[in-house]
């Protein structure tokens, strides 16, 4: 897609989500009626890379070995994280020079105990870590009203409590020193938008859940001033493993295997051709998008601008949902720490600047 179109679609995505007059209406009531948001700048923790430490989970296929390349191209150490030796191996092999800043760690994203043990690792073998990527997730397929207990406790597990238990064991390591640091957790397109037929529902739930994350430390690292970034990378389709989700079962999950079925495709839903081959980015050119947001400090990294009016449309159906009478006084005195986050104007600002410099 050519450059120029794409950052223009970006722009107008950015700039012009339409809401009802009502909705409108009633936001602007709320907003007068609390006090102003105060914007504040944020600065790049991580604008220079080389010769800094990264750690990926989920570091031996798709998405987190793309990034693992891309990062050590750009002159960084890299601690990959992985489960399953067989990929370990072969992910191996596409590396084939400054193999003394690589470092292979198994280590299981819901164990605990082994992901202490390989932050004391990283640490031990590059000392200052300065990037942390939760990247590791399963890509579950069970429907929310069709899965099993087993299917939502394997897919929590991974999902969601892997990326809190990266962001415990590592976070002690990203303070520990005064040069910047940045974490990192991959979320999905289902993060901000649901499959159309609620065929992952539980997978959908747990990448809202990193979304939510991600957006809370942000507006931590911004209350406290801490010179740490952070982002949520929100892809759409790109080339990965992440279907082999009953070969990544680990621990009390072994052997087991999705029991949920998928919700039944709507008659009115979009469908793919049959036999028609899925063609997602390529994992290396994901990485370099993450790579550049990282060095921004951009709360989302959304790299695929085909998903840009789906976006549009869902925040449009919240803000028509907004009732639209006048809120009292009172309630909005009580209410006016969640009323109005400055995370997101000061985002919003910050990117539309960049991207009117660059036109």
């Amino acid at each position: 897609m050519n450059k120029d179109r794409t950052d223009i679609d970006r722009r107008q995505f950015l700039t012009g989500a339409a809401v009802t007059a009502g909705a409108l209406t009633a936001a602007g009531r709320v907003l007068a009626a609390a006090p102003a948001a105060t914007a504040k700048s944020w600065s790049a923790p991580l604008a220079e890379v080389a010769g800094k430490t990264a750690f990926i989970t989920g570091g031996s296929s798709g998405i987190g070995l793309g990034q693992a390349h891309v990062f050590h191209e750009a002159g960084m150490k890299v601690a990959i994280g992985y489960i399953r030796d067989d990929q370990r191996e072969e992910a191996a092999l596409g590396f084939t020079r400054d193999l003394d800043r690589i470092q292979w760690i198994k280590a299981d994203v819901t164990d605990r105990a082994q992901m202490k043990a390989a932050a004391e690792a990283v640490e031990q073998r590059f000392g200052k870590v300065h990037l942390i990527s939760a990247n590791a997730g399963v890509g579950m397929s069970a429907s929310a009203a069709n899965a099993t207990y087993s299917d939502y406790d394997w897919c929590v597990s991974v999902n969601q409590t892997g990326v809190f238990n990266t962001l415990r064991e590592f976070m002690p390591l990203l303070r520990k020193h005064a040069e910047g640091g940045h974490f990192l957790a991959t979320s999905s397109m289902n993060g901000l938008l649901p499959v159309t037929n609620g065929s992952a529902g539980i997978y959908t739930m747990t990448k809202f859940a990193v979304l939510g994350l991600i957006e809370s430390l942000r507006a931590e690292f911004d209350a406290t001033g801490e010179r740490i970034g952070a982002s949520a990378f929100c892809p759409g389709f790109v080339t990965t493993k992440i279907g082999e989700v009953d070969l990544n079962r680990t621990g009390a999950f072994a052997g087991t295997k999705t029991e949920g079925a998928r919700a039944p495709t709507a008659a009115n839903a979009p469908r793919r051709a049959p036999g028609s081959p899925f063609i997602g980015m390529d994992p290396i050119e994901a990485g370099q998008i993450v790579l550049r947001a990282v060095r921004n400090n951009e709360l989302y990294i959304v790299s695929h601008v085909e998903f840009a009016p789906g976006i549009a449309e869902r925040h449009e159906a919240i803000m028509a949902s907004v009732h639209p009478e006048k809120p009292p006084a009172d309630r909005v005195a009580m209410e006016v720490v969640n009323l109005r986050n400055p995370l997101y104007p000061a985002e919003r600002d910050r990117l539309l600047a960049r991207r009117r410099s660059r036109t």
